[in-house]
């Protein structure tokens, strides 16, 4: 029976047993070093496929980022120091220069004063890692879900995914690394199944405790990845992830048995191993803010960009050429400032994701902005009030959280990939945040819900109202209700003005042209067959073609 692919390419390092010292317990900390020891480094920037994938260097290459520093694994020599002191080192960070090992406090002290070391931080108490990882066998068969209840048709239909689907677009050839608490059920239950029939889980890694098995601890990675990659039908229903034909990678970092800074690090590991493999896209359903090391805890001054361990990861991620996808937290009841996004959320040029319900309309529940620094987030939103998604135990039912919001926006950005292989992560992003429905980004919805319509070409200029302003045309209302639209014209054009409503599926619903005279009054349009979702208004004179998104509610 074949093993999971555990790959290779990410630097893993196992040194010999460290026993507690004079009875005292072991916690896990992360040491930094002073330096990557260059000369005494085996691997060089002018050979890069030592330490990274084809497919890492393909994504570099097509972006051209230029390997730097932080690409070099840590210094081989200062590890086999700690080894050498009967250390047992887990986990690297090439990015942060560091390992993570377990130690007793006493320990953990004489770390300092090795010259290699420049710092050592306690990231959580007590000791969880082991040893000997144990790889699962790939399951040999699948039950059938119990209960369910609950079709994916309103997640789909808001994004325009099912315009997706039909052009054959389901994120084919794009990895997709999905970082999470644990994906118990995804081995068992036949949602999950094609996953497996057609080799689309390419790597696991459980980096909470290092056992080799990430079908285990918690089941919210498996509802995260359901809403991606998972598919059944029956006689009643059908249930359609947004990507069924992306290749994933499944890594565990969140901790269920505590909130500590540990699993910050445990992002960091994972974003690089996910970075080594070659992952186009990171989805992570995951946010930070309090600890049960009160000193660890982060304030709303924070939300800067720049001073989390994992905002300051993600930002590298996206550097790398990663497009990286985070929940904005379901804290959007409590009292400001509580209520604000959580880390990595502030990160700059990564996608955070907050809900709305099915008339476009934010979540109660779903994190708002802005960042400390003024930044807008959410970028953008998708449907998390009631998300179709599958269960650890199998049951397909619907849950709510902007959790499930993120997963829908990472799949989507994996089809629109899938059509424009040449885009860039931050082109990719961009078209993404530009055919959101909200003209006016703000902090409550930031650009709204994307549409695959108008983001999969990329190259339709997306205007404000105060741009359409500016050309003397006024819009209103915007959201609007019922049928009519109205159109006012400050002073005359130079030219006709050919007027066109469509909505999200493409379909026109109005077309008139207009000649000069008449724009000098106001224009009512009256639409056929509206419903509450997303519209898009076309202006097109002899100079120029606009677009308008709007909004029917």
């Amino acid at each position: 029976m074949r093993k999971i692919v555990r790959g290779l390419l990410f630097t893993l390092f196992l040194g010999s047993s460290l026993h507690s010292v004079l009875g005292q317990s072991l916690n896990r900390y992360f040491v930094y070093f002073s330096d990557k020891n260059a000369s005494q480094q085996t691997f060089s920037l002018g050979q890069p496929s030592d330490f990274l994938s084809q497919k890492a260097l393909d994504r570099r290459s097509k972006e051209s980022i230029v390997l730097d520093s932080t690409d070099l694994p840590v210094s081989q020599q200062y590890i086999d120091a700690l080894k050498d002191q009967n250390f047992s080192v887990f986990f690297s960070s090439n990015w942060f220069n560091g390992v993570l090992l377990q130690a007793s406090e006493i320990q953990a002290d004489g770390l300092n004063d090795l010259d290699f070391v420049d710092s050592v931080r306690l990231v959580a108490k007590g000791s969880r890692l082991v040893e000997n990882p144990q790889i699962p066998n790939a399951p040999e068969s699948f039950e059938s879900p119990k209960e369910v209840y609950g079709d994916t048709e309103i997640q789909l239909k808001m994004l325009g995914a099912e315009l997706m689907h039909q052009d054959g677009i389901k994120g084919n050839g794009t990895l997709l690394a999905v970082f999470d608490n644990g994906f118990t059920g995804v081995n068992r239950y036949s949602p999950f199944e094609q996953l497996w029939n057609k080799d689309q889980i390419k790597y696991t890694k459980d980096f909470v405790e290092n056992s080799g098995d990430v079908f285990q601890f918690g089941s919210h990675g498996t509802s995260v990845l359901s809403t991606i990659g998972a598919s059944f039908s029956n006689d009643t229903m059908q249930y359609n992830g947004i990507a069924t034909e992306s290749d994933f990678v499944l890594c565990v970092t969140e901790d269920n048995q505590g909130e500590n800074t540990i699993e910050e690090y445990n992002w960091v590991f994972a974003a690089e191993y996910a970075d080594s493999l070659g992952v186009d896209i990171i989805n992570s359903s995951l946010g930070y803010r309090t600890f049960d090391i009160d000193e660890h805890d982060y304030t709303t001054d924070d939300l800067d960009g720049n001073t989390s361990i994992i905002t300051k990861a993600a930002e590298l991620a996206a550097r790398k050429g990663i497009v990286v996808v985070t929940s904005a937290g379901n804290s959007g009841r409590r009292v400001s400032p509580q209520n604000l996004i959580s880390h990595p959320g502030d990160a700059d040029s990564i996608l955070v994701v907050g809900s709305v319900d099915p008339n476009f309309q934010r979540s109660d529940f779903s994190s708002v902005g802005p960042t400390t620094d003024g930044r807008i987030k959410p970028d953008v939103c998708a449907f998390g009030n009631g998300t179709a998604l599958v269960r650890g135990n199998g049951d397909i039912e619907r849950g709510g959280g902007t959790s499930f919001a993120a997963p829908l926006i990472a799949g989507f950005a994996a089809g629109i990939l899938q059509a424009n292989p040449g885009w860039g992560s931050q082109q990719l992003i961009s078209a993404i945040k530009n055919s959101g429905h909200n003209s006016n980004p703000n902090s409550q919805i930031g650009h709204g819900v994307p549409n695959y319509t108008y983001a999969v070409n990329g190259s339709i200029r997306v205007l404000q109202i105060d741009d359409i302003l500016a050309q003397k045309v006024t819009v209103y209302p915007n959201p609007f209700s019922g049928n009519e639209l109205k159109i006012r014209s400050k002073s005359s054009l130079k030219s006709k003005l050919q007027v066109e409503v469509m909505d999200s599926n493409g379909q026109v619903l109005y077309r008139e042209e207009y000649g000069k005279k008449e724009l000098k009054n106001e224009l009512v349009l009256k639409l056929d067959s509206v419903q509450p979702g997303l519209y898009y208004l076309i202006l097109q004179t002899k100079e120029s073609r606009n677009v308008v998104k709007l909004i029917n509610f």
